[in-house]
């Protein structure tokens, strides 16, 4: 009976090591990457925003999105009133980024509302959720519950260890330019998901 109970309490202890050998791996293996960032031009000066940041009326914005795999990227734009999907596309070129809107363009912030949302969606499947934007506006109370609920499906374990990088390539869509003479891309961050990645850009607008 002894020598039954040490060898069933062997296997435990190996089935527990084994799942914890295997359970990281099938983590990474649906872990949703990307380089992400907003470019700030404020007369001037050129920054990169913050994930919470101040901007004023007249600034300019440019969006990058590089994607590790090939993904659905979605770029959403709210005011305070309204909703607006700016960008869905089905990214095949592989690991080519996305300007918004474009490498020689700016979106401009006009000052009308006292906060700006950019919400960032890649994900290597369709995002129903996104999908009624395509049709028309949402209002913000609907757009907020949703988008709740997409950044609580790729939320990630903070305590995890540093992202391992991933090679930027020459591709750039959303531009005449190879990108080559934007140093931006190559500073961008790498953002993670699980499943899914949804990067949020919060801004107060000083009129």
């Amino acid at each position: 009976m002894k020598r039954f109970m040490m060898m069933f309490a062997v296997l435990c202890i190996g089935a527990i090591l084994l799942a914890g050998s295997v359970l990281p791996g099938l983590s990474e293996e649906r872990k949703v990457r990307a380089k992400i960032g907003i470019l700030i031009k404020s007369n001037d000066q050129t920054m990169r925003a913050k994930s919470r940041d101040r901007l004023k009326a007249g600034d300019l914005l440019r969006i990058y999105v590089h994607p590790e795999v090939n993904s659905y990227i979605y770029v959403v734009h709210s005011d305070q009133k309204n909703v607006t999907l700016l960008n869905m596309v089905e990214q095949k070129i592989q690991s080519s980024t996305l300007v918004l809107p474009s490498l020689r363009e700016f979106y401009q912030v006009d000052g009308q509302s006292p906060g700006e949302t950019f919400t960032i969606i890649c994900s290597p499947n369709e995002v129903k959720e996104v999908s009624p934007l395509l049709d028309s506006p949402l209002s913000h109370e609907k757009w907020s519950s949703v988008e709740k609920e997409l950044l609580k499906r790729g939320e990630i374990d903070l305590s995890q260890k540093a992202e391992r990088p991933f090679a930027l390539m020459g591709n750039v869509r959303g531009g005449g330019d190879n990108g080559g003479g934007d140093p931006f891309v190559k500073e961008l961050q790498i953002f993670s998901g699980i499943d899914i990645l949804v990067k949020q850009y919060e801004f107060t607008v000083k009129k």
